[in-house]
Protein backbone atom coordinates (compact mmCIF):
# COMPACT_ATOMS: atom_id res chain seq x y z
CA UNK A 1 0.00 0.00 0.00
CA UNK A 2 1.37 3.41 -0.94
CA UNK A 3 2.08 6.11 1.61
CA UNK A 4 -0.04 9.00 0.40
CA UNK A 5 1.28 11.96 2.36
CA UNK A 6 1.58 14.84 -0.11
CA UNK A 7 3.82 17.68 0.94
CA UNK A 8 3.20 19.45 -2.37
CA UNK A 9 0.22 19.73 -4.71
CA UNK A 10 0.62 21.25 -8.17
CA UNK A 11 -2.48 22.53 -9.96
CA UNK A 12 -1.95 22.93 -13.70
CA UNK A 13 -4.98 24.98 -14.73
CA UNK A 14 -4.45 25.35 -18.47
CA UNK A 15 -5.20 27.77 -19.96
CA UNK A 16 -7.42 26.30 -22.63
CA UNK A 17 -5.74 25.88 -26.01
CA UNK A 18 -2.20 25.94 -24.64
CA UNK A 19 -1.17 22.31 -25.23
CA UNK A 20 -2.66 20.93 -22.01
CA UNK A 21 -4.09 17.84 -23.71
CA UNK A 22 -0.66 16.94 -25.06
CA UNK A 23 0.86 17.13 -21.58
CA UNK A 24 -2.03 15.21 -20.05
CA UNK A 25 -1.82 12.32 -22.53
CA UNK A 26 1.88 11.88 -21.88
CA UNK A 27 1.56 12.12 -18.10
CA UNK A 28 -1.26 9.58 -18.15
CA UNK A 29 0.75 7.12 -20.26
CA UNK A 30 3.63 7.41 -17.77
CA UNK A 31 1.48 7.22 -14.63
CA UNK A 32 3.49 4.37 -13.10
CA UNK A 33 6.83 5.99 -13.92
CA UNK A 34 5.73 9.15 -12.10
CA UNK A 35 4.64 7.09 -9.09
CA UNK A 36 8.14 5.63 -8.87
CA UNK A 37 9.37 9.19 -8.45
CA UNK A 38 6.81 9.84 -5.69
CA UNK A 39 4.41 11.80 -7.93
CA UNK A 40 0.72 10.98 -8.32
CA UNK A 41 -0.76 12.38 -11.53
CA UNK A 42 -4.47 13.09 -12.01
CA UNK A 43 -5.88 14.19 -15.36
CA UNK A 44 -9.32 15.50 -16.35
CA UNK A 45 -11.09 12.16 -16.86
CA UNK A 46 -9.79 10.63 -13.64
CA UNK A 47 -10.61 13.76 -11.68
CA UNK A 48 -14.18 14.05 -12.97
CA UNK A 49 -15.05 10.35 -12.71
CA UNK A 50 -13.09 9.08 -9.72
CA UNK A 51 -13.29 12.23 -7.60
CA UNK A 52 -16.77 13.19 -8.77
CA UNK A 53 -17.93 14.68 -5.47
CA UNK A 54 -14.85 16.90 -5.31
CA UNK A 55 -15.49 17.90 -8.94
CA UNK A 56 -19.12 18.71 -8.07
CA UNK A 57 -17.95 20.78 -5.09
CA UNK A 58 -15.48 22.63 -7.33
CA UNK A 59 -18.18 23.32 -9.91
CA UNK A 60 -21.23 24.17 -7.84
CA UNK A 61 -20.22 24.36 -4.17
CA UNK A 62 -20.64 27.38 -1.94
CA UNK A 63 -17.49 28.94 -0.56
CA UNK A 64 -18.85 29.01 3.00
CA UNK A 65 -19.93 25.36 2.90
CA UNK A 66 -17.38 22.80 4.05
CA UNK A 67 -16.72 19.67 2.01
CA UNK A 68 -18.90 16.81 3.22
CA UNK A 69 -17.56 13.75 5.02
CA UNK A 70 -18.76 11.66 2.08
CA UNK A 71 -16.70 13.80 -0.30
CA UNK A 72 -13.58 13.39 1.81
CA UNK A 73 -13.95 9.63 2.11
CA UNK A 74 -14.59 9.20 -1.62
CA UNK A 75 -11.66 11.44 -2.56
CA UNK A 76 -9.24 9.69 -0.21
CA UNK A 77 -10.32 6.26 -1.46
CA UNK A 78 -9.93 7.33 -5.10
CA UNK A 79 -6.53 8.89 -4.50
CA UNK A 80 -5.24 5.76 -2.77
CA UNK A 81 -6.57 3.63 -5.61
CA UNK A 82 -4.74 5.80 -8.11
CA UNK A 83 -1.54 5.54 -6.07
CA UNK A 84 -1.97 1.76 -6.02
CA UNK A 85 0.83 -0.37 -4.60
CA UNK A 86 3.58 2.10 -5.40
CA UNK A 87 6.60 1.73 -3.18
CA UNK A 88 7.72 4.63 -1.07
CA UNK A 89 6.01 7.85 -0.15
CA UNK A 90 3.90 9.88 -2.58
CA UNK A 91 5.16 13.36 -1.80
CA UNK A 92 3.65 15.26 -4.77
CA UNK A 93 0.25 15.31 -6.44
CA UNK A 94 0.00 16.84 -9.92
CA UNK A 95 -3.50 17.72 -11.15
CA UNK A 96 -3.78 18.94 -14.73
CA UNK A 97 -7.23 20.15 -15.73
CA UNK A 98 -8.17 23.31 -17.65
CA UNK A 99 -11.64 23.40 -16.07
CA UNK A 100 -10.22 24.23 -12.63
CA UNK A 101 -10.49 27.88 -13.64
CA UNK A 102 -13.68 27.35 -15.66
CA UNK A 103 -14.96 26.00 -18.97
CA UNK A 104 -15.16 27.72 -22.34
CA UNK A 105 -18.87 27.02 -22.63
CA UNK A 106 -19.95 28.49 -19.29
CA UNK A 107 -17.44 31.31 -19.51
CA UNK A 108 -18.18 32.52 -23.01
CA UNK A 109 -21.47 31.37 -24.50
CA UNK A 110 -23.82 29.74 -22.03
CA UNK A 111 -26.48 32.40 -21.76
CA UNK A 112 -29.56 32.08 -19.57
CA UNK A 113 -27.79 29.76 -17.16
CA UNK A 114 -29.93 28.46 -14.34
CA UNK A 115 -29.25 30.38 -11.17
CA UNK A 116 -26.73 28.21 -9.38
CA UNK A 117 -26.72 27.94 -5.62
CA UNK A 118 -23.31 29.61 -5.56
CA UNK A 119 -24.53 32.43 -7.86
CA UNK A 120 -21.62 32.04 -10.25
CA UNK A 121 -23.76 32.80 -13.28
CA UNK A 122 -22.15 35.70 -15.13
CA UNK A 123 -20.22 35.28 -18.37
CA UNK A 124 -16.51 36.03 -18.59
CA UNK A 125 -13.89 33.36 -19.14
CA UNK A 126 -12.28 32.40 -15.79
CA UNK A 127 -14.36 35.02 -13.94
CA UNK A 128 -14.62 32.68 -10.94
CA UNK A 129 -11.08 31.25 -11.04
CA UNK A 130 -10.28 32.26 -7.46
CA UNK A 131 -13.46 30.83 -5.95
CA UNK A 132 -13.15 27.59 -7.88
CA UNK A 133 -9.47 27.13 -7.03
CA UNK A 134 -10.15 27.91 -3.38
CA UNK A 135 -12.82 25.22 -3.22
CA UNK A 136 -10.48 22.66 -4.76
CA UNK A 137 -7.71 23.55 -2.31
CA UNK A 138 -10.09 23.38 0.62
CA UNK A 139 -11.50 20.05 -0.54
CA UNK A 140 -8.03 18.51 -0.74
CA UNK A 141 -6.90 20.02 2.56
CA UNK A 142 -9.93 18.55 4.32
CA UNK A 143 -9.41 15.21 2.58
CA UNK A 144 -5.85 14.94 3.92
CA UNK A 145 -6.69 16.64 7.21
CA UNK A 146 -3.91 19.21 6.96
CA UNK A 147 -3.10 22.67 5.68
CA UNK A 148 0.62 21.95 5.78
CA UNK A 149 0.87 21.64 2.00
CA UNK A 150 2.97 23.61 -0.48
CA UNK A 151 0.78 24.65 -3.39
CA UNK A 152 1.77 25.60 -6.92
CA UNK A 153 -0.88 27.10 -9.21
CA UNK A 154 0.52 27.16 -12.73
CA UNK A 155 -1.06 28.27 -15.99
CA UNK A 156 0.07 29.21 -19.47
CA UNK A 157 -0.31 32.57 -21.12
CA UNK A 158 -0.68 33.00 -24.85
CA UNK A 159 -0.69 35.84 -27.34
CA UNK A 160 -4.17 37.30 -26.95
CA UNK A 161 -5.37 37.23 -30.56
CA UNK A 162 -4.19 33.64 -31.04
CA UNK A 163 -5.81 32.61 -27.76
CA UNK A 164 -9.18 34.12 -28.67
CA UNK A 165 -9.13 32.58 -32.14
CA UNK A 166 -8.22 29.16 -30.73
CA UNK A 167 -11.04 29.34 -28.18
CA UNK A 168 -13.47 30.23 -30.96
CA UNK A 169 -12.30 27.27 -33.06
CA UNK A 170 -12.58 24.92 -30.09
CA UNK A 171 -16.18 25.97 -29.43
CA UNK A 172 -17.02 25.35 -33.09
CA UNK A 173 -15.32 21.94 -32.95
CA UNK A 174 -17.38 21.06 -29.89
CA UNK A 175 -20.52 21.80 -31.87
CA UNK A 176 -21.71 24.98 -30.18
CA UNK A 177 -23.98 27.30 -32.12
CA UNK A 178 -21.71 30.01 -33.52
CA UNK A 179 -23.01 29.82 -37.08
CA UNK A 180 -22.30 32.94 -39.12
CA UNK A 181 -20.33 34.61 -36.32
CA UNK A 182 -17.03 36.05 -37.54
CA UNK A 183 -13.97 36.05 -35.31
CA UNK A 184 -14.31 39.83 -35.02
CA UNK A 185 -17.91 39.48 -33.84
CA UNK A 186 -16.99 36.67 -31.45
CA UNK A 187 -14.20 38.80 -29.95
CA UNK A 188 -16.53 41.75 -29.55
CA UNK A 189 -19.25 39.88 -27.65
CA UNK A 190 -16.92 37.70 -25.53
CA UNK A 191 -15.32 38.72 -22.25
CA UNK A 192 -11.69 37.60 -22.05
CA UNK A 193 -10.60 40.22 -19.51
CA UNK A 194 -10.47 37.73 -16.62
CA UNK A 195 -8.24 35.39 -18.67
CA UNK A 196 -5.37 37.88 -18.90
CA UNK A 197 -2.28 36.87 -16.95
CA UNK A 198 -2.27 40.06 -14.89
CA UNK A 199 -5.95 39.59 -13.98
CA UNK A 200 -5.46 35.97 -12.97
CA UNK A 201 -2.43 36.78 -10.82
CA UNK A 202 -4.30 39.60 -9.10
CA UNK A 203 -7.40 37.45 -8.62
CA UNK A 204 -5.52 34.44 -7.23
CA UNK A 205 -3.06 36.35 -5.04
CA UNK A 206 -5.46 36.67 -2.10
CA UNK A 207 -5.34 32.88 -1.74
CA UNK A 208 -1.74 33.28 -0.55
CA UNK A 209 -2.79 35.03 2.66
CA UNK A 210 -3.44 31.84 4.65
CA UNK A 211 -1.49 29.26 2.68
CA UNK A 212 1.92 28.61 1.17
CA UNK A 213 1.00 29.17 -2.48
CA UNK A 214 3.23 29.85 -5.46
CA UNK A 215 1.54 31.31 -8.54
CA UNK A 216 3.49 30.29 -11.62
CA UNK A 217 2.42 31.72 -15.00
CA UNK A 218 4.45 30.79 -18.07
CA UNK A 219 4.43 31.65 -21.75
CA UNK A 220 3.15 28.88 -24.01
CA UNK A 221 5.00 30.36 -26.99
CA UNK A 222 8.30 30.61 -25.11
CA UNK A 223 8.53 27.02 -23.87
CA UNK A 224 6.96 25.16 -26.81
CA UNK A 225 8.18 24.26 -30.28
CA UNK A 226 5.55 23.18 -32.81
CA UNK A 227 8.15 21.27 -34.82
CA UNK A 228 9.16 19.27 -31.72
CA UNK A 229 6.30 18.74 -29.21
CA UNK A 230 8.62 17.01 -26.73
CA UNK A 231 10.25 20.39 -26.01
CA UNK A 232 7.01 21.52 -24.39
CA UNK A 233 6.89 18.43 -22.18
CA UNK A 234 10.54 18.80 -21.17
CA UNK A 235 10.29 22.51 -20.44
CA UNK A 236 7.04 22.10 -18.52
CA UNK A 237 8.62 19.47 -16.25
CA UNK A 238 11.63 21.72 -15.66
CA UNK A 239 9.27 24.53 -14.76
CA UNK A 240 7.03 22.73 -12.25
CA UNK A 241 9.51 20.15 -10.92
CA UNK A 242 12.94 21.79 -11.22
CA UNK A 243 14.62 19.63 -8.57
CA UNK A 244 13.35 16.30 -9.93
CA UNK A 245 13.45 17.18 -13.64
CA UNK A 246 16.75 15.41 -14.45
CA UNK A 247 15.41 12.13 -13.08
CA UNK A 248 11.86 12.45 -14.44
CA UNK A 249 12.48 13.58 -18.02
CA UNK A 250 14.29 10.37 -19.13
CA UNK A 251 11.40 8.35 -17.69
CA UNK A 252 8.79 10.28 -19.66
CA UNK A 253 10.74 10.80 -22.87
CA UNK A 254 12.60 7.59 -23.52
CA UNK A 255 10.78 5.91 -26.41
CA UNK A 256 10.78 7.39 -29.89
CA UNK A 257 7.84 5.19 -30.82
CA UNK A 258 5.51 6.56 -28.15
CA UNK A 259 2.19 7.36 -29.80
CA UNK A 260 1.76 10.45 -27.61
CA UNK A 261 5.20 12.07 -27.74
CA UNK A 262 5.05 13.27 -31.33
CA UNK A 263 1.30 13.42 -31.88
CA UNK A 264 -0.59 16.66 -32.48
CA UNK A 265 -3.45 16.17 -30.04
CA UNK A 266 -6.65 18.23 -30.39
CA UNK A 267 -5.36 19.95 -33.56
CA UNK A 268 -6.58 23.22 -35.03
CA UNK A 269 -8.95 23.18 -37.98
CA UNK A 270 -8.36 24.87 -41.32
CA UNK A 271 -10.60 27.68 -42.55
CA UNK A 272 -12.23 25.27 -44.99
CA UNK A 273 -12.92 22.85 -42.14
CA UNK A 274 -14.45 25.59 -40.01
CA UNK A 275 -16.76 26.62 -42.85
CA UNK A 276 -17.90 23.03 -43.23
CA UNK A 277 -18.37 22.66 -39.46
CA UNK A 278 -20.58 25.72 -39.23
CA UNK A 279 -22.69 24.63 -42.19
CA UNK A 280 -22.99 21.04 -40.95
CA UNK A 281 -23.76 21.66 -37.28
CA UNK A 282 -27.59 21.84 -37.64
CA UNK A 283 -27.63 18.50 -39.47
CA UNK A 284 -26.17 16.31 -36.72
CA UNK A 285 -27.31 15.21 -33.29
CA UNK A 286 -24.95 15.69 -30.34
CA UNK A 287 -23.80 12.07 -30.55
CA UNK A 288 -23.32 12.22 -34.32
CA UNK A 289 -21.27 15.39 -33.96
CA UNK A 290 -18.61 13.55 -31.97
CA UNK A 291 -17.97 11.33 -34.99
CA UNK A 292 -18.07 14.27 -37.38
CA UNK A 293 -15.53 16.14 -35.24
CA UNK A 294 -13.11 13.23 -35.67
CA UNK A 295 -13.64 13.49 -39.41
CA UNK A 296 -12.78 17.21 -39.29
CA UNK A 297 -9.65 16.63 -37.23
CA UNK A 298 -8.43 13.91 -39.58
CA UNK A 299 -9.12 15.71 -42.86
CA UNK A 300 -8.98 19.46 -42.21
CA UNK A 301 -6.05 19.96 -39.86
CA UNK A 302 -4.64 23.47 -39.85
CA UNK A 303 -1.14 23.48 -41.28
CA UNK A 304 1.76 24.80 -39.20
Amino acid sequence: MSQLKPKRIILHCGLHKTGSTYLQRNFKSKHKDLLRHGILYLGPTTFKKQLRLLWKYLQWGKNKTKPSQRLKLQALKALNEQAGDSLGEIHTILISFEAIFGTLRTGLIQKNQEKNANRENSLGLYRYSKKRTKRLIRGLEDTFGTKDIDWTICFASRQQDDFIRSCNIQLIKEGHELTGLSIEEFTKISNFSYAKTSSLIENLSSLKEQRNIKILPFSYENISDRSDPTMYLKNFIKLILPVEAKQIIPSLINKSDSKNLHKNINPGISERGLDIAQEARPIFTKQEWKLFRKFLEQNFVKSI
